[in-house]
């Protein structure tokens, strides 16, 4: 009996001993995920995985647990730009939690973006929608946005407020600036300013100084009846002294025209730089416009291409055209080459505008090796696409006449012609004199 009774005390502490080991390990898995945020937040990625790894393999952690993991680690691979891994990672993920908001969350910007993946908005909106279901204010927010702009669903201003209010009751401050603008014109056809001062002003105090930004514009586009630039100026200096630096740069445009502030070009430069120093993109134009005409510094075109150029490393439209304008003006092979360089740029982009002017480069300019007819006719025909106006069928004609097709490009010159009627006789005698070159075989140079 003493034999039974040992081996039974014996298993017992055997069973006892392994439970406690397996708490251990569990622990000791615990302490990795935590370990592994902190590296995270130190941005020790690579490290943050070592961690990570052998506590997503450990079968004594909960399923939330793993869950948490395997998204600790897709965030990292995400924060690295390796998207097909943070993509992999986040749907297993949601395999052991389906209801983790914070991947669905993230599964939902992957597929919006087209990160890792083809971009489907749809999809991405779908995932939106779970997480705004588990009360995510984040994902309330991306529903309103999706709703209101008809990003993976059909457009609704009305389910964008719902979606926007839900998170604005946990005071999200970006989905209440976005229900104040769901009120302003441009949003709706009947819009209700009030509505939308309502919203900026809880956002501010909610602590959203952006909104002040917001209510000067409504007065400065008479959205709250007459313009009044001076009241708009009033609520840009508030919002710059509440910390909101992008407002510097409407208050230095306020100085440098006199709409609603004192001409005073030296104050408009320094709120310019502070704007800049911040790297706020349309302060890098303003700089760039200062140095191009001279307005209150000496004239320097080389810091104007300068700051223009910044302002293009971060695709602001207006940019690439005053870059393209400036080599346009100079003289020579370089200058040309650099004004196509742009030129492109803009057109990668996309935009009407900007494959118009890259087209019209392309086909007319008096250097043979700048040319290239194929890719002029493509751009022309996806700006008129978009807008058959007379400026961009004449360009369509010259790129049908660069590549030797000149009966085309006298009919599409004729309709240029017709586009522009007697609106502009300087123009349309410019257009008449490109038709008699086309009726000649002869393309366009300048």
């Amino acid at each position: 009996m003493l034999t039974k009774i040992g081996a039974g005390v014996l298993t017992l502490i055997v069973i006892v001993v392994c439970v406690l080991s397996a708490k251990v390990h569990a622990i000791d898995a615990r302490v990795n995920i935590d370990r592994a945020v902190e590296l995270i937040e130190a941005e020790s990625f690579s490290l943050a995985r070592a961690y990570l790894q052998p506590a997503l393999i450990d079968p004594r952690i909960s399923a939330a647990e793993r869950s948490r993991g395997y998204y600790l680690r897709g965030y990292s691979f995400l924060a690295q730009e390796m998207v097909v891994s943070a993509l992999k990672d986040y749907h297993r993920a949601l395999e052991f939690n389906a209801n983790n908001p914070t991947v669905l969350l993230g599964l939902g910007r992957l597929y919006s973006e087209g990160r890792g993946t083809r971009k489907n908005p749809e999809t991405g909106f779908l995932f939106y929608e779970r997480a705004a279901a588990l009360g995510y204010d984040r994902a309330q927010f991306q529903v309103g946005r999706a709703y209101l702009f008809g990003q993976g669903v059909a457009k609704n201003v009305e389910a964008a407020r719902t979606a926007f209010l839900q998170a604005a009751k946990q005071e999200h401050l970006l989905a209440m600036l976005n229900l104040a603008a769901s009120y302003r014109r441009g949003y709706v056809a009947d819009a209700q300013p009030e509505l939308a001062l309502s919203w900026y002003n809880k956002a501010h105090v909610a602590g959203a100084p952006a909104a002040l930004l917001s209510i000067g514009f409504m007065y400065a586009n008479s959205e709250l009846g007459q313009p009044q630039p001076e009241v708009a100026v009033q609520y840009y200096r508030q919002a710059l002294d509440a910390g909101f630096v992008p407002a510097a740069v409407h208050l230095a445009y306020a100085h440098l025209t006199g709409e609603g502030a004192a001409v005073d070009v030296e104050r408009a430069k320094m709120l310019y730089q502070r704007a800049a120093d911040a790297a706020i993109p349309a302060a890098y134009l303003g700089l760039g416009h200062l140095y191009e005409t001279g307005a209150g510094v000496n004239k320097d075109l080389d810091l104007a291409l300068q700051w223009y150029g910044k302002a293009a490393d971060v695709n602001e439209p207006v940019a690439f055209r005053r870059l393209v304008d400036i080599y346009l003006a100079q003289e020579g092979e370089a200058a040309r080459a650099l004004a196509l360089k742009w030129s492109r740029r803009a057109a990668q982009l996309g935009g009407a505008s900007a494959h118009n002017t890259y087209a019209w480069l392309l086909a007319t300019s008096k250097s043979a090796a700048l040319r290239n007819g194929a890719l002029a006719l493509d751009q022309a025909n996806k700006a008129v696409e978009a807008d058959s106006n007379a400026a961009y069928l004449d360009t369509l004609a010259a790129a049908h006449a660069e590549l030797g097709e000149f009966a085309l490009a006298i009919a599409v010159q004729r309709r240029a012609i017709d586009a522009v009627g007697d609106v502009d006789g300087g123009v349309k005698d410019e257009l008449e004199q490109r038709l008699e070159a086309y009726q000649r075989s002869q393309p366009w140079r300048e």
